[in-house]
């Protein structure tokens, strides 16, 4: 076998002691919490055959995107990416020298009461070296958690690890408050890190970030990066930032004049019922990476005076669809056709209907959103614009966009209140999640 050499930020040392069987990691985020329990399962797959991991998120959806590509990126930083062999179905990796494997999973069932996701799991050789369960806050509800680690008890060795690893949510009440406290009070040890532990690890772009938001947001900052449990009355996309989340109309006709144009277009719908606005956004998704808000449609019943039927929500939104086109086109932007298209509706009855009905009349490809949830995808939101990989035109068309971004707020309890105005946030939202979850899977 190699000799590993890595390294482990000191609030982890835990993580290493065999007398140590289950930690709760609860910390800010960039605190190295991922990275750190990704070295250490490598450095025991690399030692033994039995050092097998069970490494989770709350949803197999996220699994890919997230915690897969996280393993696989830690393996190359350590330069032991070579030792390593991976599949997509099942989704695990194994570890060449060894023989011992990674194995990837949602615990998530399919419904609230489901908890049927982890029974049948069984590791190679029925044993575990650690079961890591990445922002375990996301989980439906701690009996989801208890399932889990029921499962990965079955086969745990003499010195493995249960790892909880997880952001304290904004809303108080939430349940992970309570029941990682409770574990912690019961004798797991508490592991909190924040980014000065690894701040000789870190880039430079996100020292800038980091520092960013401490003199321009300090009260987020504390949540963000410190994960400290506090009230986050304010705006709920405060990561937007206009000098780098906005593109002027200049510099997007000078980029597309030089072959800068839309692979592909991902439309968000969400449809509103009676009081409530239908919001149609626009995402272009662009050959780096990118995603670019392009043209924004609302259509607004209040303003009519009146409830808008499906039908004319239809020839409503197919009208728009053509002038979309046509707007773009005067822009030197070429928009790729409706086989790179994908519409992405809500998976409400109502907007049922609604992409039904539109899915008829104009025969595009329609689908409905899987797996909403309003944390992970406000999170989705949040990460996008802070790291400027979402972007949106600067035209009138997106002026229902930037009003609603500028005044959807938290509550004193750090909880989104109903009623708001977030139509074009949801139709973000459905989005964005096509775009992560389904097109990206595509090109596996």
């Amino acid at each position: 076998m190699l000799d590993v050499n890595y390294i482990i930020p000191a609030p982890f040392s835990p993580l290493l002691d065999p007398n140590i069987q289950k930690v709760v990691e609860e910390s800010g985020r960039t605190a190295g919490k991922s990275t750190t329990n990704e070295t250490v399962a490598i450095s025991k797959m690399m030692a033994h055959r039995d050092n097998n991991i069970w490494y989770c998120r709350a949803e197999k959806g996220d699994v890919r995107p997230s915690i897969f590509n996280s393993f696989l990126a830690t393996a190359n930083d350590m330069g032991l990416d070579r030792h390593f062999k991976f599949k997509l179905n099942p989704m695990e990796i194994t570890c060449t020298l060894s023989g011992a494997k990674c194995y990837f999973s949602g615990i998530n069932g399919k419904t609230v009461d489901d908890l049927n996701a982890t029974k049948g799991f069984v590791p190679q050789n029925r044993k575990l070296a650690m079961f890591i369960m990445d922002e375990a806050n996301e989980a439906k509800s701690l009996q989801h958690i208890r399932a889990a680690e029921t499962t990965a008890n079955k086969f745990l060795m003499p010195g493995s690890k249960i790892i909880y690893a997880y952001n304290p949510p904004p809303n108080l009440a939430h349940w992970a408050h309570s029941y990682f406290g409770r574990e912690i009070e019961n004798g797991a040890t508490r592991i909190y890190s924040t980014y000065r532990d690894i701040w000789g690890l870190l880039n430079q772009a996100t020292k800038d970030l980091i520092l960013e938001m401490k003199r321009d947001n300090p009260r987020q900052y504390q949540y963000w990066y410190l994960g400290q449990k506090i009230s986050l009355q304010g705006l709920v996309l405060y990561t937007f930032k206009r000098e780098r989340n906005v593109v002027e109309l200049n510099t997007m006709k000078r980029k597309a004049a030089n072959g800068y144009q839309p692979l592909f277009i991902i439309y968000g719908v969400d449809s509103g019922v009676v009081n409530d606005a239908t919001a149609v956004s626009a995402w272009g998704v662009f050959p780096d990476g990118n995603l670019i808000k392009l043209y924004t449609f609302y259509l607004d019943p209040k303003v009519i005076g009146e409830p808008i039927p499906n039908t004319t929500q239809v020839t409503e939104i197919h009208t728009w669809y053509q002038r979309f086109y046509n707007e773009m086109a005067s822009y030197g932007i070429v928009l790729p056709g409706p086989y790179n298209e994908c519409w992405v509706f809500d998976s409400a009855v109502v907007t049922q209907d609604l992409m039904l009905e539109f899915g008829n009349r104009t025969g595009f490809n329609c689908k409905a959103v899987e797996n909403k949830s309003i944390e992970r995808d406000i999170k989705r939101l949040q990460n996008g614009y802070f790291r400027g990989v979402f972007q949106i035109l600067d035209i009138p068309a997106n002026a229902p966009s930037f009003r609603e971004i500028g005044t959807f707020v938290y509550d004193e309890k750090n909880e989104i209140p109903d009623g708001q105005s977030d139509h074009t946030i949801d139709a973000d939202k459905y989005a964005t999640a096509h775009y992560y979850y389904a097109y990206l899977n595509n090109f596996a």
